[in-house]
């Protein structure tokens, strides 16, 4: 049919989720600003540019007789200025903003709420995950800066990168180099996941905050291996368990379409079997194996025939705070970090790595009948990420 893209394998997911939950995920950015300078035409018309320079923003996923795609429908999105007493009072509003989005499946793809305060105003943006990675909100949160018309052929290129992920994630599916793999590395995979790691009930639970950690002066290269391998050991250190499965979203773009925003995500399974006394440089060794194989769709490597079926003991997000302020609309505005949690958590726990200048910020959201208290494994993870950076060593690759 007209107008109608193929689902990638993440998007997949997402969709197979609101299929069950009868909600979406959604992921939101939240701004402080002057009070009283920026108005809500000027605002307006901001959005409304990005709705039309990011068309992965007009599409909707769908189902129909057994086929799943995206399908270009609407570019509509929902804005509103509102009211409200305080910062505490915008909170609560962001949280309910939010649910009502999550809750509507057929909404619009970008809703934002202009808040007039007392103090400040603030501007919340909320986005559909399954339209919108992480790195596309980065380019669409640059585009707040000014009106700019949409390029000319941004829909075809859309389309174009749309099916040429598709094409690589279904030759993906059956690159042998990619299946043996996986095959070997899921083999000696526990036929029972340990405690408390089947998916839970969807219930939004309390994200608990933890110290940062410093980051060593003479490190290179990025901290999300050492992230990864901390929250491994902590989960191994409150469960006991010989093997644990930590999900996280690995990205990929053709550079040819490097500027067209959407969902090119995958997920990757991080499984760590060496024991207690397993170190970070052979996990690292490991890790860029893992990462050499990370284009293979999830949903295939859950269907490779092993123990593994797609449960895993939790995910980890990793992200780099946004260096200094923002521009909407041609006024300056801060960006507020928000606990990275989500209202529907699909395993035991979520734990988020934020890189600042001076540190990496820890949260945890932990569903109350993991098994374990998020305080005791937020304790654990901070100080087993504290010893990994303490064991870096400048001549490794990192």
């Amino acid at each position: 049919m007209a107008g109608r893209l193929p689902l990638l394998s993440t998007q997949l997911g997402f969709l197979l989720m609101a299929e069950r939950t009868g909600r979406r995920v959604a992921t939101n950015r939240l701004f402080r600003l002057p009070p009283v300078v920026l108005s809500a035409g000027d605002l307006n018309l901001v959005l409304r540019s990005i709705v039309l320079r990011n068309p992965t923003l007009s599409y909707r996923l769908g189902i129909s007789r057994g086929e799943a795609y995206q399908e270009r429908r609407s570019d509509a999105y929902d804005f509103a200025e509102v009211r409200a007493e305080d910062e505490a009072a915008v909170a609560r509003l962001r949280l309910a903003v939010v649910d009502e989005f999550e809750n509507d499946l057929d909404g619009a793809a970008l809703a934002a709420r202009l808040v007039r305060t007392r103090e400040a105003d603030y501007l919340l943006m909320v986005f559909d995950h399954a339209l919108v990675d992480g790195e596309s909100q980065a380019t669409m949160v640059q585009q707040l800066a000014t009106p700019a018309p949409a390029a000319d052929g941004l829909e075809e290129r859309f389309e174009a990168a749309v099916r040429e992920r598709a094409e690589f994630e279904k030759a993906a599916t059956v690159d042998g180099r990619r299946i043996a793999f996986w095959t070997e590395r899921l083999k000696k995979f526990p036929e029972e996941l340990p405690p408390g790691t089947a998916p839970m009930t969807p219930e939004l639970v309390s994200v608990v905050r933890f110290p940062g950690v410093a980051r060593p002066s003479a490190f290179r290269g990025s901290y999300f291996p050492y992230a990864l391998f901390s929250i491994h050991r902590a989960l191994r250190d409150v469960t006991g368990a010989a093997t644990t499965a930590i999900a996280y979203a690995w990205g990929h773009r053709s550079t040819a379409f490097i500027d067209v925003t959407g969902c090119f995500l995958n997920t990757v399974i991080s499984l760590d079997r060496t024991g207690p006394r397993g170190t970070m440089a052979g996990f690292l060794d490991d890790w860029y194996l893992e990462i050499d194989h990370a284009d293979m769709p999830f949903v295939s490597v859950a269907g490779l025939g092993s123990a593994f079926s797609g449960s895993v003991s939790g995910m980890l997000a990793f992200t780099a705070a946004t260096e200094g302020n923002v521009n909407v609309a041609g006024i300056e505005a801060i960006e507020i970090p928000l606990p990275k949690g989500r209202n529907q958590p699909i395993q035991a726990f979520t734990a988020a790595a934020t890189v600042r200048k001076h540190e990496i910020g820890l949260e945890l959201m932990v569903n109350k009948e993991a098994g374990y208290a998020a305080h005791d494994l937020g304790a654990r993870w901070h100080r087993r990420l504290s010893e990994a950076l303490s064991s870096f060593s400048p001549e490794r690759r990192s």
